[in-house]
């Protein structure tokens, strides 16, 4: 009986480390792409299309 309380209590402790590590990753890929962002020339922005 034991075993059965204690795998029910591990499942959400798993989906909240999952979670807050999906965050984590999402986050660090945000801030490489803002980070890392080139710059966008003068022309591109004032030019007519």
């Amino acid at each position: 009986m034991s075993s059965s309380k204690q795998s029910g209590l591990i499942w959400p402790w798993a989906i909240a480390i999952g979670l807050g590590i999906m965050i984590v990753v999402n986050a660090v890929f945000a801030y490489v792409a803002i980070s890392g962002a080139d710059q966008v020339v003068s022309s591109y922005q004032t030019e007519p299309r």
